[in-house]
């Protein structure tokens, strides 16, 4: 026969297992119903360099005119188009510690 402790014992280990189950499940269903669709917009042109740190996304403009871009997240998120001037590094996006993690490529985008 079992004493209350054991029984107490055994009764949090489950339940414990079952929230610690649900907390790694749960963010997986809520985070994407679906693959993301693929991009289709162009590249940055070759003149913008990305830079990553784990605060910042900058891009780097070694063109003669202004670049207008976009990151690309590794999640497929796309941020808001920036324009960066000639010649100069500007921040475009979160580092790779935010919501959607690394940045995977600059695009071409026209400013709204």
């Amino acid at each position: 026969m079992r004493t209350r402790s054991e029984v107490r014992r055994r009764s949090h280990g489950g339940t414990a297992a079952a929230v610690c189950a649900a907390s790694l499940t749960l963010p997986v269903l809520l985070a994407a119903p679906g693959e993301a669709a693929p991009r289709t917009a162009p590249a940055a042109p070759s003149c913008v360099a990305m830079y990553q740190s784990w605060r910042y996304t900058e891009a780097g403009n070694d063109c003669a005119g202004p670049a207008n871009v976009l990151v690309v997240y590794e999640d497929g998120f796309a941020g808001l188009c920036s324009t960066v001037a000639p010649f100069t590094v500007r921040t475009v996006g979160e580092g790779y510690l935010g919501p959607h993690g690394r940045a995977d490529h600059l695009e071409a985008c026209e400013p709204s």
